[in-house]
């Protein structure tokens, strides 16, 4: 009679298990947790556009070693007077090292010389037919370079960016004007441009890119 009783019991234990796990699960009242890590991230986001509403970035860079945005006559001085850079096209020079390149940007439609984007960065397999300038490193008119660490672009060019693809050893900061916001010097006016824009991207808390100018309109 016992070993009939604890067959019974048995019996009715393993039947109890299978409805159990084959009973559907209710997610309806789960809470979906957000990992600490992208919580962060997304709260960190929030606040940089917060941030970029809430300022103007009022002294942008114009310049790179003397050659200006969308001047001609800058060209000219310094790269000679039969310089022609045609629109729609996309120029390079070196550091006298070759160390460094400068791009210069000329939108479609512009007259020759007029360039609309500057783009710097480190090169390391240069064409010894493609032009060099005098100057080791291209630094633009409010003394950003290559190398400087994000404290120093933040103390010449301020506070008004946002960070992006921020990971462990690399961050990208940037900033923007829209109209009908514009900088102290009405950069976006004179030019009749809607967007100004500047790139910096740092790996080890050294700058080695750096893009700025006027968006395609």
């Amino acid at each position: 009679m016992k070993r009939i009783f604890i067959a019974i019991l048995t019996i009715t234990i393993l039947t109890n298990c299978n409805n159990s796990n084959n009973k559907p699960v209710d997610n309806s009242d789960r809470l979906e947790l957000v990992p600490e890590s992208d919580k962060e991230i997304r709260e960190e986001n929030e606040k940089q556009k917060e941030k970029q509403l809430s300022c103007t970035f009022s002294e942008p860079d114009t310049s790179v070693v003397g050659i200006k945005i969308r001047n001609a006559e800058s060209i000219l001085n310094i790269l000679g007077e039969k310089t022609k850079l045609e629109g729609d096209s996309t120029y390079i020079l070196y550091s006298n090292d070759k160390k460094q390149k400068l791009e210069l940007t000329i939108h479609p439609g512009e007259s020759y010389n007029q360039v609309s984007i500057f783009n710097i960065s480190y090169t390391y397999k240069s064409n010894l037919k493609l032009r060099q300038i005098k100057s080791k490193e291209f630094e633009t008119e409010k003394g950003i370079k290559l190398g400087i660490s994000k404290r120093q672009i933040i103390e010449k060019l301020g506070n008004c960016y946002i960070v992006k693809d921020s990971s462990k050893n690399s961050i990208e900061l940037n900033y923007r004007l829209e109209l009908p916001n514009d900088s102290k010097t009405k950069i976006l006016k004179t030019n009749n441009l809607p967007i100004y824009y500047a790139s910096y991207k740092l790996t080890n808390d050294k700058l080695e890119s750096i893009e700025f100018g006027f968006e395609y309109p």
